[in-house]
């Protein structure tokens, strides 16, 4: 392999590893029981039936799946968001997602069903 196909080799591996790592870096856990309205919007990305079933006051519920159009059609938010998930995983998803439209950072809550 010549050194030009080396270093496309790396900067390829290198992008590809941005694009995992990047919702990581934005995405911050946080606990937030006195909950601050004027500081922080609370999205619930779990499905309606879990969030019907364990509310979480003050949570606007956008299923993860929903997520993606809901985001292109209008702003979910102008403040600091926090996503309310079922683990991590759902929360890494829904940051990538809110980040297109966002660059501010994302906080996350999980929720044990």
């Amino acid at each position: 392999m010549t050194l030009w196909g080396m270093a496309i080799a790396v900067a390829a591996i290198t992008i590809g590893l941005w694009k995992v790592v990047h919702p990581y870096t934005y995405l911050k856990p946080i606990n937030v029981d006195p909950f601050d309205d004027d500081k922080y919007c609370l999205i619930d990305v779990r499905d309606y039936i879990l969030s019907h079933r364990t509310p979480y006051e003050k949570a606007k519920n956008i299923p993860l799946s929903y997520l993606g159009r809901q985001t292109r059609e209008n702003d979910v938010c102008d403040k600091e968001i926090v996503v309310l998930a079922e683990d991590r995983k759902a929360a890494r998803m829904a940051a990538k997602i809110l980040l297109k439209q966002s660059k501010q950072p994302i906080y996350y809550m999980t929720v044990s069903s």
